[in-house]
Formats: C-alpha cells, structure tokens, sequence
C-alpha cells in the first residue's frame, strides 16, 4: 500500500514539472510578469511532495470530529428565548359598555333603563326566577300580565323588578307601579319585544313580566285583618293537596281555598310547585290572599294543626274509588254533620288519586276522627275534576259550618 502512494507521488511530481516547462516556454516571449507568477506556481505544487500519507484510523476520526463539535457548542452564546407568538384568531379585549340610559317619562310619571337587544342584564334577572331551586331560596316568583301584576301589588307584596315592552300596557298599572317605585324602589326596564317573548311562559306574550317576593307573614296577617274587617272570617279548614301534579288543577284548588275563604293550604311532596307561572295564573291571586305550605312530607303534617284544636281535629278524604270504601267509612258529602274544631281536607290527584300515606294519616289520628267522603255521580262517569270536587266539598262543609245546628267556630 504504502509503494502505492509513493508511486502516485512521484507521477503527479513528474506531472508538475511538465506543467511548469510548458509554462515557462509560453512565457519566454511574455513580459517578466508571467515568469514570477509561473515560478509561484512551480513552488506551490512541488512543496505537496513533502505531505505524508498515513493510514487512518475510522474510531479516532469519528472521535474528534465529536470533540470539535461539543467545543463548538460551548463556545457557542446563549440565545434568548423567543417570546410566546399570539394565537390568530383571538378577539381583542372588549372595552366596558356604557350603562344604559335612565329615561325619565313623564307621561307615565315613572322612571325606566332601555336595555338592548340581548342585553346580558335581562338573562341576569330572569334566569334566577325561572330556576326553581334559585326562586326558592330567594322566595321570589315571576308573574306576566298587567292583571295579576296589579293584583300582586294590592295584596302588598314588593315588585322587585318589572320589564315592559309595550308602553300601552304598562299606562294601564301606572299609578301601582309608580307608587312602587316610590315605596320599595322597584326597578323598572324596557326591553325589545323579542327578548320578553324568549322569556316569556306564554305563547303570546302580554308585554309586562315583573319579579316579586313572595307574601310575608305580616303580609297575609294583614290580609286577614282586612278581612275580618269586612265581616269575613276564614274557615276552620286546610286543604291538603296529595298527589296533584297539574299546575292549572293547583292553581284552581288555593283559587277556590281563597274564595271562601280556607285557613291555609298545605301541598304535600311530589305535588307540582304552587308558585310556577301556570299554577299562579290558574290562582287568579289566591296565593297572595291565604297561607300556602309547600313541600310538607306526611311527618311534618301534624305541625299545622293549631295546638288548641289538636283535640278535635277531624280528617275528611275526598275518595272516589269505591274499591277503597269498602276498607273504610265512606260517607255522602252532603252527610257531612260531624265537623270539628278544625278540620283536614285532604284531596288526590285525578290520576293518581289519594295515596297510601294519607290513609295511614288519618289511622294514626284515632278512631272516629277520619273518614271518606265522596260524591255521587250518574252511571258513567268516573270522577269530576279536582278543582270541581272540592269546590262542591269545600261550600258543604261551610254550609254546615254556618248553621245554628253546626259546631262552634
């Protein structure tokens, strides 16, 4: 190996120097410039004669080369981290939008905030009423229509909130709301007629929604007064709601319990909820008139008897499956003589009827102190509505309860 390479030496230095004659025959004629470069040239390539030629070691070159590397990196300066690039697409920072204009109307002699389309205050006021567990827990409802919105206000419950979209309707109940406004500082907006309809529980929407809280004791004690005033006493009875899962059928039994008008209603659990904006327009307004206990288990029932009538407290079951009079007294509702000191009326729903809880109610009552009461009806026909059937109970008892005969009130 090693004569190999001396051998391609000693050609290429034999090749040099006839490169370097013909150079220096081309250049005898030229001018002295071209012998000097030519002899440059002749020292350049004869001095490659003295290079050596050794073999070479793979694992020794691949080592340095990785030595000069690594120095390389070293000495290398640090770069700065680039700063984070912003995603595309990301909206800029919205600015704060200006509060919305106090109008000042004076023929309507109130005071009201015009809000926007969509504008995010009108979700903020409503989504907490429509929510069942927030309206309880701030013992707040939702009532539309300038009719039971009047009849709110004149039963002294405070309007914390009103939203309008039609101005005609809102002049109909100007004087109430103004003196609202006035009393409670109630809050009054103006919306776009899209929001209140997407909002509203109703398919055409009547133009006025307003938030308030619900009847306070002094409230509905005032409302008694009123009535005792007026000669009107309120009925040794409460109604006893059980299984009645139909808004409108609620609403009409506390309407009726109001008419008479009844001590209080008490809605055992698993009825629907009293103060749900069917059940208040199937109500009329009775639920700002009378006493109204919500959510009661059968445990909790024997609480709302008054104290100083728990000795003669008599249990009535509106029943209309005879399969069930036959395990219990059942009587003509136009029987009805023996009427307590107070008296339980309890009434099923049309399609659940009466449920087992009840009838082990009235049995841990006593003996002689419950029993069923149902009406008769031409062959056929199953049952009546419940808001009918207690209509025609709840008048019978009264009729009873008012002649000379009847037991002292």
């Amino acid at each position: 190996m090693f004569c190999n390479i001396l051998k391609r030496s000693f050609q290429a230095n034999i090749k040099n120097v006839q490169t370097f004659n013909v150079l220096r025959r081309s250049s005898s004629n030229g001018p002295q410039g071209d012998i000097k470069d030519a002899l440059d040239i002749e020292a350049n390539l004869f001095g490659n004669s003295d290079l050596k030629h050794e073999p070479v070691n793979t694992r020794d070159a691949l080592r340095k080369n990785r030595t000069k590397s690594l120095g390389a990196r070293k000495n290398k300066e640090p770069t700065v981290p680039l700063a984070p690039r912003k995603k595309s697409g990301v909206p800029a920072p919205r600015l704060a939008s200006s509060p919305a204009p106090l109008i000042k109307d004076i023929e309507l002699n109130l005071e009201f905030v015009r809000l926007t389309l969509h504008d995010p205050l009108t979700s903020t006021l409503l989504t907490t009423v429509r929510s069942r567990k927030r309206r309880d827990k701030n013992r707040q409802i939702i009532i539309e229509g300038r009719r039971l919105i009047r009849e709110a206000l004149q039963c002294g419950l405070k309007m914390e909130a009103l939203i309008f979209s039609q101005k005609d309707q809102l002049a109909l109940i100007k004087e109430e709301v103004g003196r609202s406004q006035l009393e409670s500082g109630s809050k009054i907006y103006k919306v776009p007629q899209h929001d209140l309809k997407t909002w509203s529980s109703l398919v055409t929407p009547p133009g006025l929604m307003a938030i308030f809280d619900r009847p306070s004791d002094k409230g509905l004690e005032q409302n008694l007064t009123e009535q005792q005033q007026l000669g009107t006493r309120p009925l040794p009875i409460t109604v006893v709601c059980d299984n009645i899962r139909e808004p409108n059928n609620l609403g009409s039994i506390i309407r009726t319990c109001a008419a008479l008008p009844c001590r209080q209603v008490v809605v055992t659990h698993g009825c629907c909820d009293p103060w749900e904006s069917k059940a208040l327009r199937g109500g009329c307004g009775g639920q700002f008139r009378l006493p109204i206990l919500d959510d009661v288990t059968w445990e909790e029932l024997s609480s709302s008897i008054p104290r100083e009538t728990a000795d003669n407290c008599k249990i009535f079951i509106a029943e209309n499956n005879q399969e069930k009079w036959a395990n219990h007294q059942a009587i003509d509702y136009a029987e009805i003589n023996e009427i307590g000191a107070h008296n339980l009326l309890i009434i099923g729903g049309e399609s659940h009827g009466v449920s087992g809880e009840a009838y082990s109610f009235m049995n841990s009552v006593g003996d002689g102190q419950g029993k069923c009461v149902y009406i008769p009806l031409a062959a056929g026909i199953d049952s009546l509505n419940v808001a009918s059937a207690l209509t025609l109970l709840l008048f019978e008892m009264r009729r009873k309860l008012n002649q000379p005969t009847g037991s002292s009130i």
